[in-house]
């Protein structure tokens, strides 16, 4: 049957958002994956190497910074489209750059694309769904497919290097960006801004204050040491895992499999189980549960089976906690929804790029990756002091994200 135009577009907005929002996570999917390769062929340590993930996080912070305050007066569709082609043409020249510090540059620039395309993905969730029991069923979904970045296109492009190489698993990531970008612009609607008078000067005054609501600051500082430990552990993920387990190389595509799977299946399924039994109090115990599997991931490692269970674990929990804080986010932010959601898109680049940074430090100090352990743990409970500050929140402001469907 032949839709009219409006009605296939209204029917493609979640598809063609959960398709951009795994392209937010270019470095996880694309060069993660070949860190010891990157490595090995630039002549360089893998502390040093992994801060290729620091240069794409420092430019999602400045594009959040420079950009996503306007995205509120802006049409989704346009800004998608074109963060997707930045993001699909920086893959491109990445593949055929030698050079270290071109390369610095050039994922700087990926980092911008990915960080619009994090904010215009979250801002478009809630300008397309405005009741809230569809919302946090829609914030799941898109939150879980965010993890097929990693989780599908990381491992595909590893196999495809392993017989190639890492230059044509990148090549192919754009590609396939290129190919999004076409699908949103075609499927997603217009979704258009609202103009308004507000200066961009009184935006990020906005945004500062809507960091000083009661309930949203609790919730934003769960949500940066969450992505701290993101950046330490998917940044590295390839070294530390074949020093733990030498010779097991093998297992490099499916430990980036394994973890995000965990991630995509509870953000999925998560929406009804928060909305269910209370988004505050899930979230904060799905964060003190995620902590606790980076610890064993970190420290309890006899075999790689042991390891990718503690992954998995550590992913199917930080999926119920990512969807729980957005969904917080849009519950408690009130008026200022957008500075919130602002402040959420550059606190996930923010956050990545501070583990990023720690990671490559911990290595470069400590031989043996001892400094690297003990840095996940610290990340870890400090997880679980953010998990008992949302619990207090629900004491202070009670638990109003349980969400009840609406009459027909």
């Amino acid at each position: 049957m032949n839709l009219p135009n409006g009605a296939r577009a209204k029917h493609l907005t979640l598809p063609a958002l959960m398709a951009s929002i795994p392209f937010s996570f270019p470095h996880e999917a694309s060069m993660a994956p070949f860190l010891n390769e990157i490595a090995a062929d630039l002549d360089l340590s893998t502390g040093v190497a992994g801060q290729l993930g620091t240069a794409t996080y420092l430019g999602g912070i400045t594009s959040a910074l420079a950009l996503a305050p306007l995205i509120g007066q802006m049409a989704i569709r346009r800004v998608l489209v074109l963060a997707l082609v930045v993001v699909a043409a920086t893959s491109l020249v990445s593949s055929v750059v030698e050079s270290f510090a071109a390369l610095l540059v050039i994922r700087l620039i990926a980092g911008s694309a990915a960080g619009i395309v994090l904010a215009a993905t979250l801002a478009a969730v809630a300008r397309a769904w405005s009741d809230p029991k569809k919302r946090v069923m829609r914030t799941g979904l898109v939150i879980g497919a965010m993890a097929s970045g990693p989780g599908i296109l990381g491992p595909a492009l590893r196999g495809i290097g392993e017989l190639t190489n890492w230059q044509t698993g990148l090549a192919i990531y754009g590609l396939v960006t290129a190919g999004v970008a076409v699908f949103v612009a075609v499927g997603l609607p217009s979704l258009p801004g609202a103009p308004t008078q507000i200066s961009y000067r009184n935006r990020l005054a906005e945004a500062g204050r809507a960091v000083g609501m009661p309930v949203v600051r609790t919730v934003l500082g769960a949500r940066f040491i969450s992505q701290i430990a993101f950046g330490v552990f998917f940044g590295f993920l390839a070294a530390f895992f074949v020093d733990l387990h030498p010779g097991k190389d093998a297992w490099i595509a499916p430990m980036f499999f394994v973890g995000p799977f965990g991630f995509m299946q509870a953000a999925f399924l998560g929406g009804p189980f928060l909305s269910r039994f209370g988004v505050m109090r899930v979230t904060a115990l799905s964060t003190l549960l995620t902590g606790v599997a980076v610890i064993g991931f970190a420290w309890l490692t006899p075999s790689p089976y042991i390891s990718a269970f503690f992954f998995f674990m550590y992913g199917l929990m930080a999926g119920v906690a990512q969807t729980g804080m957005t969904a917080l986010i849009y519950q408690y932010s009130g008026n200022r929804q957008g500075a919130a959601i602002f402040v959420n898109s550059a606190l996930g680049p923010g956050g990545s790029m501070t583990g990023a940074v720690l990671g490559g430090i911990a290595i470069v100090a400590v031989p043996g990756y001892d400094g690297y352990r003990l840095l996940l743990s610290a990340v870890a409970i400090g997880m679980a002091l953010t998990a008992m500050a949302l619990l207090v929140s629900t004491r202070r402001a009670g638990d109003q994200a349980v969400v009840v469907a609406p009459a027909d």
